[in-house]
């Protein structure tokens, strides 16, 4: 299904106006191949398994009626209800619209003999759902779709084991309806068996740099869930603000960039729901011992200093200070009890840009030489042992990730910790050596959307190939999914969604497609039709 609409501008919740933004955006992003022709009713990302009908089904009426025949609950009757405005809109935005109007030559290619009429669309759950489900790592996601196969003539069935296949099922049905020149609206006929290549499949946001309004996360999670991601990584707070908002340390918001810039317990409970009902998980990060500037209410930062002096600027979290294990247990619990995730992110990267503090800082110096060390990649290892002894001691206990640079300083964590790989450009190497040492990966290094460039990008992301780095099949299995992440150095609230899509579109195919679905052609033509 293409997205137009004159209306762009329009960032209300409808889910129909938020896709019509992603295709506003592509719309500036030309594929790369000249005049591609878009395909018709073909999804993306493109399915495991399809094989398509010749014949079409025409939709002729106001409302595709939606039937739940399987199992059902409040969740997926929502869900329904949002496909059904989503596809309801287009058919009428559609319905009628002369040749001329959408595209200024080309005829009709059904003839004039109209084809079936889609009557129903059939949703069969096999699974009992309830609201207080949430996805998870290694959730099931598989489903079926068939339309106008063996006795379901006028019908389309999308059937899944659990309601987050359902959800995948019903975005690919919303997909498949496209629209003829004649101003006339199809949908595809065939049958789908689709599932997902890897389980985790990322998406970060960075609120930590330039704060995002809750309706702009949720575009966003419109978007992913348009794209079948299922991992909202929520990069919450960094050197520039803490917008967290800490029932336990209250004074942290002092460090966000405003007083309204901030996220309250509703606002956070708020965006974890949105994510829930479409099947996305919401990880969050807290990084230390760097990225931490925004954190000195509390004053646990290290001092830095020239020539014996103060300078008035700070580092990393101060080592010295005994309390902050005590003060980020605390926090840590907090954000463990509100993210109803398993996975926290704990960060542990750029460490190094704060090494010319901590030697600087005479208390640091001395605290070092009581200890017998000479650099400061020892006062390094011995915070990350204390944290990741912190995190094995939390109530919840959490599954922690951790930014490759832990792994580089040859700090010992635990086997199933998950390593997130994000340098350039020998990340190959980086995936070879994480999982040779037994640990879960997941892949950001050549998905950096923050990157941007002159002229055509979408197809090295779309190259990006997770197994290329040459491992043996148990390392692959290691490698659980990867990541697309916008840092927000240069992104707010007015181009964040713009500069991310569609290029996200890319590795959203990689992580979701068969490995060998990796042709530039017939990706663009795909992705001509998705924008």
């Amino acid at each position: 299904m293409r997205r137009t609409n004159q209306n762009i501008f329009d960032l209300s919740q409808n889910p129909k106006q938020n896709r019509i933004l992603a295709a506003w955006c592509l719309s500036h992003a030309n594929c790369g191949f000249p005049n591609v022709n878009p395909t018709l009713g073909e999804p993306w990302p493109k399915p495991q398994q399809q094989v398509w009908d010749p014949a079409l089904f025409r939709v002729d009426i106001d409302v595709v009626p939606f039937n739940i025949t399987g199992e059902t609950c409040a969740d997926l009757e929502e869900a329904v209800a949002r496909y059904t405005n989503i596809i309801t809109s287009f058919i009428a935005e559609f319905r009628g619209v002369t040749a001329s109007r959408l595209h200024a030559s080309g005829a009709s290619h059904v003839g004039d003999d109209p084809p079936f009429l889609l009557e129903q669309i059939e949703v069969e759950l096999r699974t009992a759902c309830s609201e207080d489900q949430y996805p998870e790592y290694g959730m099931d996601e598989s489903y079926s779709l068939t339309v106008n196969t063996g006795d379901a003539l006028g019908r389309a069935v999308i059937a899944a084991d659990t309601i987050w296949g359902a959800y995948r099922g019903l975005e690919t049905m919303s997909q498949l309806f496209y629209y003829d020149p004649s101003g006339a609206v199809f949908v595809r006929s065939g049958s789908i068996v689709d599932f997902p290549r890897y389980s985790y499949r990322g998406f970060l946001l960075d609120t930590g740099r330039h704060f995002l309004s809750l309706d702009v996360i949720k575009q966003n999670l419109d978007l992913m869930a348009f794209h079948k991601y299922n991992v909202f990584h929520w990069h919450l707070v960094d050197d520039p603000s803490f917008p967290f908002y800490s029932v336990r340390f209250p004074l942290f918001v002092l460090g966000a960039f405003r007083e309204d810039k901030i996220y309250s317990p509703d606002q956070v409970a708020d965006v974890i729901e949105y994510a829930r009902k479409r099947g996305i998980r919401v990880i969050p990060e807290m990084d230390t011992p760097g990225h931490t500037r925004s954190w000195n209410s509390y004053d646990i930062l290290t001092r830095c200093y020239i020539d014996g002096e103060p300078d008035g600027t700070f580092g990393p979290l101060d080592p010295t200070n005994s309390s902050i294990y005590s003060l980020i247990t605390d926090l840590l619990d907090e954000v463990t009890q509100r993210f109803p995730d398993r996975s926290v992110h704990i960060g542990g990267d750029e460490v190094s840009f704060g090494y010319d503090c901590w030697l600087s800082n005479p208390g640091v110096q001395t605290w070092m030489a009581e200890r017998n060390y000479t650099t400061p990649q020892e006062v390094e290892a011995e915070y990350i042992t204390n944290l990741l002894e912190v995190v094995a001691g939390l109530p919840e206990k959490p599954q922690y990730m951790v930014w490759q640079d832990v792994v580089d300083q040859g700090i010992t964590i635990k086997e199933d910790a998950i390593v997130h790989v994000w340098k350039e450009p020998e990340w190959q190497a980086e995936m070879d050596k994480v999982t040779s040492l037994g640990h879960r990966t997941v892949l950001s290094s050549c998905w950096y959307l923050n990157k941007i460039s002159y002229g055509i990008d979408w197809y090295k992301y779309y190259d990006c190939e997770p197994e290329s780095f040459g491992g043996s099949a148990q390392q692959n299995e290691l490698i659980i999914g990867g990541e697309a992440c916008m840092w927000g150095e240069y992104v707010d609230d007015t181009n964040v969604v713009a500069r991310s899509w569609p290029r996200a579109a890319a590795p959203a195919e990689r992580l979701w497609s068969a490995k060998g679905a990796n042709s530039h052609s017939e990706a663009a033509a795909r992705l001509e039709e998705q924008r």
